[in-house]
């Protein structure tokens, strides 16, 4: 069997034409990679979205619980608040609240548990093409869900 050519990344110098060869580093992540919209998540992060810290958190749990574009993320709401130290109840609130706003979409279910993954508006695995394809048959996110609370605590004289 021939063995296959190995490409090597090299410098040339243009004065000499002498030839560096470029070390190749190894690839720094492992396991899958996602596609996350820079805009729309710093928008999202932002005071102005109205997101709670909490429902950003469980957002961002499930931009990176996505592994392949299209499929749900088949893990149950028991599974979900444990990993994020939540009861059942208030990852339900806050899924509730995140598909409303779009953010999270249904993708199936087995029994009475329904499935969701993100929007692929916000985080996608794939090609560009593939992305074109997939945001098509949904509506975009929004990035304001609520009008943002003040946290402030208020004197006596600001009640």
């Amino acid at each position: 069997m021939a063995e296959q050519a190995r490409r090597i990344l090299a410098l040339v110098d243009q004065n000499t034409g002498e030839v560096e060869e470029v070390q190749r580093a190894n690839y720094a992540f492992d396991g899958s990679h996602i596609n996350v919209g820079i805009r729309k998540g710093r928008e999202l992060a932002s005071a102005a979205s109205g997101l709670t810290d909490r429902e950003f958190r469980v957002l961002v749990w499930y931009w990176f619980a996505t592994e392949t574009s299209e499929e749900a993320i088949m893990r149950t709401g028991a599974d979900i608040a444990a990993e994020l130290g939540m009861s059942p109840d208030a990852l339900s609130r806050v899924v509730k609240v995140l598909k409303q706003a779009r953010l999270l979409v249904e993708a199936g279910g087995l029994g009475r548990t329904t499935f969701y993954r993100c929007t692929p508006y916000l985080a996608f695995i794939g090609t560009g093409f593939a992305h074109r394809e997939a945001v098509k048959d949904w509506n975009p996110p929004e990035t304001k869900v609520r009008e943002p609370r003040d946290r402030r605590r208020r004197t006596k004289d600001e009640a």
